[in-house]
């Protein structure tokens, strides 16, 4: 359309001969009007060359939103989306950045996808806890924060995946209202509870934990206790009796009992918290018997006559075991939490910093990138970064140097960041409302104080700090691959890489 008109006036003007321009001709003469064919023609070829350029720019953004799309890039934008697709980050997590481990490769190939699961969450943990406890040492989350995002090592009894308290707080407490209020059958009921998933994890993991817990800390009778009533709740569930043979009205009284044996069991040893655990587990059996759960003897006659007996005389649950190892210590205070928290947790963390660093580590799941090689196939480098007469960390007189509207640079920040001042007088066991003279008494709160503050006023020190979550990273993937390797040359080679 703009191309054919031109052609016929082109071939005109090319058979001019000996024309005369009014200006002064340098190209045009003797090589057939070159000047006034380029006039004519240039519109035409820029418009084209716009054409183009519009045309690549829509095509670009359409083949890169489409591209996007496919890996995933940028699919984590939110604190939201964080907790929406957590449940899927153990297993890219392995898939991506992890080095093979033949225990994941036979649970593939067989099948198991529970064992499965399991392990990958045991492996993505660590690496996770890391980066949450990295957060608090830096201050931008607090310690009750922290307790929320922490990942459990998933190593113990339990057959399920146990995930972050963030995930499942206040979710045993709306399962608990479901359930009080729902007068359908066992199947409608179950699935108005898996609809939010995270519900469904907090109450499998409470079921569970109770039963792993109890089951350790009771010993003869009290053991046998535990054995007959979880038996019976499931053979209830297996034949779909659930709703006549418990009374979920009086689940509150049953969580408020668990959070009083908690919350005992999750202190430290004496003989006057032995006695109340007693007591406490014993309130626990009277409300399951006589408010909750029907329980059908005929099928076990001899072992609920040795309970009662041992009942009885008093000796029930008098040979109790102090939860003193650590993984089971960990256990109740988990199930105390799980209990106890009623406040969704769907903003955490609150700190827009801490937002955005696990929002860009678990977008990097989902991108395609090479396979994670081994530490030990990895060559050692180096980072340099330019350095010329900048401060790096802040003396006590900077910090406390007014400017002249009679503002110091510690107050300036403080305002700047009163969470992460809160969470660092907190981590140095600081009372939050303490004056700035307070820390100038010792010499380690001193210097924590000149970290914190140049870590958010010094550009060096932050990059400085950049640098050494190399040596982190690498350190945690090196421990992580020696927990499945045999030798000691990958031990070694720990060694040599970061302590030398």
């Amino acid at each position: 359309m703009q191309i054919k008109p031109l052609v016929k006036p082109t071939r005109l003007i090319i058979s001019f001969k000996g024309l005369q321009y009014q200006w002064h001709d340098f190209v045009s003469k003797n090589n057939h009007n070159a000047i006034t064919i380029l006039a004519l023609w240039a519109p035409v070829a820029s418009i084209y060359l716009l054409d183009i350029h519009v045309f690549y720019t829509i095509m670009s953004a359409i083949v890169g939103f489409l591209l996007g799309a496919r890996d995933r890039l940028g699919e984590i934008r939110s604190v939201e989306a964080v907790h929406r697709f957590f449940e899927k980050f153990p297993e890219v997590f392995m898939d991506k950045l992890h080095v093979a481990v033949p225990k994941r490769k036979q649970l593939l190939s067989s099948g198991q996808q529970a064992e499965l699961n399991k392990l990958d969450a045991s492996r993505f943990a660590p690496f996770w806890n890391e980066i949450v406890k990295n957060l608090r040492e830096e201050d931008y989350i607090s310690n009750t924060e922290l307790d929320l995002l922490l990942m459990p090592k998933n190593i113990g009894g339990l057959p399920i995946v146990q995930w972050p308290l963030f995930l499942l707080a206040s979710k045993v407490f709306l399962a608990k209202d479901i359930a009080v209020d729902c007068n359908d059958s066992q199947d409608e009921l179950w699935l108005r509870i898996s609809k939010d998933e995270y519900m469904q994890y907090a109450v499998e993991e409470c079921f569970h934990s109770i039963k792993y817990i109890l089951s350790s800390i009771l010993d003869k009778e009290g053991h046998l206790w535990v054995q007959r009533i979880f038996d019976g709740i499931q053979e209830s569930i297996s034949k779909n009796n659930i709703q006549s043979d418990i009374h979920f009205s009086k689940l509150p009284n049953v969580i408020a009992k668990l959070v009083a044996v908690a919350g005992i069991l999750k202190e430290t040893e004496s003989a006057d918290m032995k006695k109340g655990a007693v007591n406490a587990i014993q309130d626990l059996y009277e409300v399951v018997h006589h408010e909750v759960l029907f329980v059908d003897l005929s099928g076990n006659i001899d072992d609920w006559s040795q309970i009662n007996r041992a009942r009885a005389e008093g000796r029930l649950f008098s040979n109790l075991k102090w939860p003193n190892e650590p993984g089971l210590k960990d256990m109740i205070k988990r199930l105390h939490s799980l209990l106890t928290i009623k406040e969704s947790a769907a903003n955490v963390p609150k700190n827009l910093e801490a937002s955005r660093r696990l929002q860009f580590f678990t977008n990097s799941l989902f991108m395609q990138m090479p396979l994670a090689r081994p530490v030990s196939e990895m060559l050692s480098f180096s980072v340099f970064t330019p350095y010329y007469s900048e401060t790096v960390l802040y003396s006590i007189a900077e910090l406390q140097k007014k400017n002249e509207d009679g503002i110091s640079t510690l107050f300036y920040l403080q305002k700047i960041y009163p969470d992460e001042w809160k969470n660092f007088l907190t981590r140095i066991n600081r009372d939050e409302n303490a004056a700035d003279t307070e820390l100038f008494s010792s010499a380690n709160d001193i210097l924590e104080l000149r970290l914190w503050a140049s870590y958010r006023g010094q550009t060096l020190a932050r990059t400085v700090r950049g640098m050494m979550y190399y040596r982190k990273a690498l350190m945690l993937q090196s421990y992580l691959e020696r927990m499945h390797s045999e030798g000691m040359s990958t031990s070694f080679l720990f060694r040599h890489k970061f302590f030398t």
